[in-house]
């Protein structure tokens, strides 16, 4: 059931040279940002709108535990939104982990050589395929710095290290940015236990913004 994310483990494990771009991919990502930039007084007061479609490109880190060991995955994303669709690639040094596609008729995974999996929660349908998962339903909004409660989308002070917490996750967003005429996050870090995975840290980092 987890073999995807096991297989990346283990070449993890396996290449010497994997190894090291691991090291240095993490080292880089838990720097990133680590002097946040300030946008001004006048950006971050800005009336925002969530976006319908916004496509986005950056890089996640996850850390959780697995059979009492502590286990951290860097990955590539590409985010294409919609109103009623979301696609998603998920990359790693070694090509494609997985592409996944929501719409009105659930939540569809494809990894290389294996049959497409369906479900309709795809968070769930994450944790079945890759053995750990990420909090898709809120970062519909959390990645453009909303909240979306009840269907109705509020908007997260743009101030750097803003912490909030919502749908059982403790989320602070560390830094933001103005793309054209857009002010947006450009880090945000998530932080939750749980029973499957103990201390889930998830750092997300947004690399480009496109409507």
């Amino acid at each position: 059931m987890l073999k995807n994310g096991q297989q990346l483990l283990s070449l993890f494990r396996q290449s010497t040279y994997l190894k090291l771009f691991l090291l240095a991919a993490f080292s880089t990502l838990l720097n990133a940002c680590s002097t946040a930039p300030t946008i001004s007084s006048e950006q971050s007061n800005k009336p925002r709108v969530l976006q319908e479609q916004v496509q986005l490109t950056g890089r996640i880190s996850i850390q959780y535990q697995q059979r009492e060991q502590a286990e951290t995955i860097i990955l590539g994303y590409e985010w294409q939104q919609a109103p009623k669709e979301l696609f998603i690639t998920l990359s790693s040094p070694i090509g494609t982990v997985a592409t996944i596609e929501q719409n009105s008729q659930g939540a569809t995974l494809k990894q290389a050589k294996q049959e497409p999996r369906t479900a309709m929660d795809i968070e769930q349908l994450l944790a079945d395929s890759l053995g750990w998962s990420i909090p898709i339903t809120g970062l519909r909004g959390w990645l453009q710095g909303f909240d979306i409660q009840n269907g109705k989308a509020i908007a997260v002070p743009a101030q750097n290290y803003f912490q909030l917490q919502t749908q059982g996750w403790q989320l602070q967003f560390v830094s933001w940015q103005e793309d054209a005429g857009i002010v947006h996050p450009t880090r945000i870090d998530l932080q939750r236990f749980t029973e499957e995975l103990g201390e889930v840290k998830i750092r997300i980092l947004i690399d480009k913004w496109e409507q």
